[in-house]
């Protein structure tokens, strides 16, 4: 039992004692001990026929369980034996059951890869055909993949297999110390994944040296038995066979489990790779020798080739035709076939090339085409791999059929190029290394590294590339990295912005010159080349190609290029330190201009650009211009973000007029009253303060005050008054208000109430309802009308939209916001809204002074006249409901939600005495009636009532 398969995470050791426990008691009792079952009469659902007692267990070699060449020998059996070697094993399943012999699963294709071949899927395939399949796939004995399958779930011997069996038939996924991983279940997953993962143990080509901790060749101290306490024993592991065995199941069997034999030893014994050898021994012979086929002879250079990649185990598998000398103008050599491939040898050396390589070489020709003899070993990164032959390359990547040939990339072709460059004498000097096969995903080729410099070979082209150019190329990961292969050769530039070297890539550009060798990605090149490339304003590159957080820039001789992630770069030509010391030769309000630091580059998804410290402040240079901030602007600036805030960029220069000094940014404002600290605004700019300043034009009148910088919490901005009003400019613009909307606006705690700033102009209504001006707040609005000014937050404004705001039913507001405790209401001229804290208003129609008066004209049965009033129409807030009351000369009446009521003065000394709307009985629900000589009048929470001459009484609910 395994971990799943993963090249990037150690595979899990297995096993657990009950996983390696003796056969007796192996895996749900699948197999009992032969001795036991033959005293027994061999009864039940293990099959023990299938056993002939032939191995000598005192020949186990722990560290050589079973050799390369029999582990790796994928032709001892064909499809037909194997089905013949499952049916010998059990001749009929119990009813209910399917045995192996009878047993079909859906199969899934695969590609190839750097541990087996590909696997061409099936919908209903034989488990004999499977095993045979993967075994000829992934270069594993199938003897191998049966006695796996009996060690792991007793799949061959057990007439009665369960579904589990099945699902974890090799082990594959199981680790001891979880549940197996579902993504294996299955019996062609698990076969197929089994042997996948004895071949990767290997570390094949291509994958990384990820599994060395029982690597052949070396003494490894290997557990007795799960339990630790058992200890440990030396073991040289002789073979990657027995290697991954342990890889499998690393346990040793000791001498108790050796003596055993198919038996039970002590409490120390493990059994799995006991049982492997007992097993693999019985039914198919020795563990150690194979018959190699003796008209195959391997030998020579090809021989040692061959052992190199690992011999019949390895990945080019048994020869399959004896070594041929082939002689042709491309040279003479020697060549043979393998299983998984050739090898060749010539005087370029010798060399093995994979299935994938060979289909295209020989439709290439062969060795007798233009490509000739192959020249290298194969070279895979990731899944590229390529190997150079003497007139080009070929290149595959892993599980995508043949490669693809390139004719001309080879090592002649980089010493014509060479020669080109005049040789060891010229400015390349002698070669310092051998010709280097590089695969990569941008294309494959050759490279050479000489005294001074590299050349490139590619299906691009054959280019040189100088050692004053290679640091850059290096730094920016060579042709792996962002760069890829270079595309021109490397061409001196002449020109009166500067002299200098330039040459192209795939990727992009290098140029060096006196300021310089630095690298330019293709999207900076592309706004280079549209500014006429180094011949433009902007000449040559001055810095390194610079990211920040998905913004990039490169500053250049002239000018900057900026450019944002997926976005076309964008030319800022001006933008250098020559326009930095202009702009503060110009500009000299900031102060003393001695010089603390050099000019650098500023990268910001706000815009890129220059910026430079003097004793007097900052100077910033970016595609807006170039100006000039105090240390007074620069406080401000730096505490909203600098260049990175929502400011940006300054976009003037700082200028004063009157008591006001000010800058303007792409995101804002930047103002201060001279002696006091600057404040940012966002979103404002130069015309919001000309507004501000510009009140008369507005029909204000005159001004009344200077301009005043105003920071609060609810935003920073500017105020100023007129004689008919205020004008305030804040990040929703500049709007002016006038005096009657200003006497609400102050009552409310003006800007720093919950209104905050004036977000839209004061508008002129006209309706039905009456006339009058409305103006928005952040937090509100200010309604004007004959009934009065009053502002009306935003949760009563929801409410007051929603029943038609001024045009609707409830028409003006007649009066201010009253909240007592959690409960607030505002009048309306035709009703009221209310709400409790934290909760939406609703409007409640028709409780307004003209239900009152109508009250008062009508509920005249018991009150007769009340009387002349005694105080205004009161709004009334309270958590059991808001309304309106109004006090006469012989009672009330009070309008709510209920309705509205008259209480004559006997009702309302019980009902002040009650608490009135506040106390227990709440707002009034009926009208006050008599009937004989009682009179009651009902309430949301009781009734008073009277008879005449007395005083009343309350009676709660």
């Amino acid at each position: 039992m395994v971990g799943a398969r993963d090249d990037g995470a150690r595979a899990r050791m297995k096993r657990t004692a009950a996983a390696t426990i003796a056969i007796v008691a192996m895996t749900l009792g699948i197999l009992a001990a032969p001795a036991a079952a033959a005293a027994a009469g061999a009864s039940g659902p293990s099959a023990t026929t299938g056993i002939v007692k032939a191995a000598d267990l005192s020949k186990f070699q722990a560290g050589n369980i079973i050799s390369d060449a029999v582990f790796f020998n994928r032709s001892t059996m064909t499809e037909s034996q194997i089905q013949s070697f499952l049916q010998s094993k059990v001749s009929s399943c119990r009813s209910g059951y399917t045995c192996l012999k009878d047993y079909y699963d859906t199969s899934r294709t695969t590609t190839a890869d750097a541990m087996c071949g590909a696997y061409s899927g099936g919908v209903r395939e034989r488990a004999s055909r499977i095993i045979y399949k993967v075994a000829q796939a992934c270069g594993i004995n199938p003897q191998v993949i049966l006695v796996m399958l009996q060690k792991e779930q007793g799949l061959i011997l057990s007439s009665a297999p369960s579904s589990y069996n099945y699902r974890a038939a090799m082990g594959q996924g199981c680790p001891d110390t979880a549940a197996c991983d579902t993504r294996y279940y299955g019996f062609f997953n698990q076969v197929f994944g089994g042997a996948w993962q004895m071949k990767r143990y290997a570390n094949p080509p291509g994958t990384s040296q990820f599994f060395t901790w029982y690597a052949p060749g070396k003494t490894w101290n290997i557990l007795w038995h799960p339990n630790s306490a058992c200890g440990t024993s030396p073991v040289y592991v002789q073979n990657q066979a027995t290697a991954n065995l342990y890889y499998y199941t690393p346990y040793r069997p000791n001498a108790a489990a050796i003596r055993a034999g198919y038996g039970t030893g002590d409490s120390c014994s493990s059994y799995g790779n006991r049982n492997f050898y007992q097993f693999f021994t019985d039914w198919f012979g020795s563990t150690q020798s194979v018959a190699a086929p003796a008209s195959y002879p391997v030998s020579g250079a090809i021989a040692t080739e061959w052992k190199r990649m690992g011999g019949a185990a390895g990945g080019l598998g048994r020869p399959l035709a004896a070594a041929a000398i082939v002689t042709d103008p491309n040279g003479n050599g020697v060549a043979q076939k393998f299983e998984g491939g050739w090898i060749h040898s010539s005087s370029a050396g010798t060399f093995s090339s994979r299935t994938a390589i060979m289909v295209t070489y020989s439709a290439a020709g062969w060795l007798r085409g233009d490509l000739g003899w192959p020249t290298s070993h194969t070279v895979c990164t990731s899944n590229i791999c390529t190997q150079a032959f003497a007139g080009g390359i070929i290149s595959y990547v892993w599980g995508e059929g043949e490669g693809v040939s390139t004719l001309g990339v080879s090592a002649a072709a980089i010493e014509q190029e060479h020669l080109a460059r005049g040789g060891a004498a010229g400015p390349l000097g002698a070669p310092v290394g051998a010709v280097q096969v590089v695969s990569d995903a941008k294309g494959s080729g050759l490279a050479r590294k000489y005294e001074g410099g590299w050349i490139h070979s590619w299906s691009g082209g054959t280019f040189t590339t100088t050692a004053s150019q290679m640091d850059a190329y290096s730094s920016a990961g060579w042709v792996r990295g962002s760069l890829g292969w270079p595309t021109t050769a490397e061409q001196a530039v002449t020109d009166p912005n500067g002299n200098g070297l330039a040459q192209g890539f795939q990727g992009g550009w290098i140029h060096t010159s006196e300021s310089g060798t630095f690298v330019s990605p293709g999207v900076i090149m592309t706004a280079f080349s549209a500014a006429q490339w180094v011949r433009g304003s902007l000449g040559w590159p001055s810095s390194p190609f610079v990211c920040t957080n998905g913004a990039c820039a490169q500053r250049f001789a002239g000018g900057v290029i900026s450019a944002l992630a997926g976005e076309p770069a964008a030319t800022h030509a001006g933008v250098t330190e020559a326009a930095i010391d202009q702009a503060l030769g110009a500009q000299r309000s900031a102060g003393s201009t001695g010089e603390l630091e050099a000019a650098a580059l500023v990268v910001d998804r706000n815009g890129s650009g220059l910026a430079k410290k003097f004793d007097g402040g900052w100077v910033h240079s970016s595609g807006y211009g170039t100006f000039v901030s105090s240390h007074t602007v620069m406080t401000a600036y730096s505490s909203a973000g600098w260049v990175r805030g929502g400011l940006g960029w300054p976009t003037g220069a700082e200028t004063c007029e009157a008591t006001i000094c000010s800058q303007a940014f792409d995101g804002g404002l930047i103002v201060y009253s001279p002696g006091k600290p600057a404040i940012s605004i966002l979103d404002v700019g130069p015309d919001e303060l000309a507004a501000v300043r510009a009140g008369a034009d507005a029909g204000l009148g005159t001004a009344q005050s200077a301009v005043q910088v105003v920071t609060d919490p609810n935003g920073n901005g500017l105020a100023r008054k007129y004689a008919g009003g205020w004008v305030h400019a804040s990040s929703f613009g500049a709007f002016a208000s006038s005096t009657d909307t200003m006497t609400a606006y102050s009552a409310a705690r003006w800007l720093r109430g919950y209104l905050g700033w004036p977000v839209a102009p004061e508008n002129p209504i006209t309706d039905p309802n009456g006339d009058g001006t409305a103006q928005q707040f952040a937090g509100g609005w200010i309604h004007s009308s004959d009934a009065g000014t009053f502002a009306s937050p935003t949760v009563v404004m929801n409410a007051y939209s929603a029943a038609g705001w001024l045009r609707g039913e409830l028409g003006w507001p007649t009066g201010d916001l009253l909240c007592t405790g959690t409960a607030c209401m505002q009048p309306f001229e035709g009703g009221i809204v209310e709400y409790l804290h934290r909760k939406a208003a609703v409007s409640r129609i028709g409780v307004d002074q003209t239900a009152i008066a109508t009250a008062v004209a009508e509920q005249t049965t018991v009150t007769e006249s009340l009387g002349e009033p005694q105080a205004k129409v009161q709004s009334v807030a309270d958590p059991r409901g808001s309304g309106l009351a109004q006090r006469y000369a012989n009672g009330w009446v009070h309008s709510s939600a209920r309705g509205t009521f008259v209480s004559s003065a006997t009702v309302m000394a019980a009902y002040s005495k009650a608490g009135w709307v506040r106390g227990a009985l709440g707002w009034p629900t009926g009208a006050e009636t008599c009937s004989a000589d009682l009179c009651t009048q009902t309430f949301v929470g009781g009734t008073i009532s009277y008879t005449e001459g007395a005083p009343a009484t309350v009676k709660l609910n």
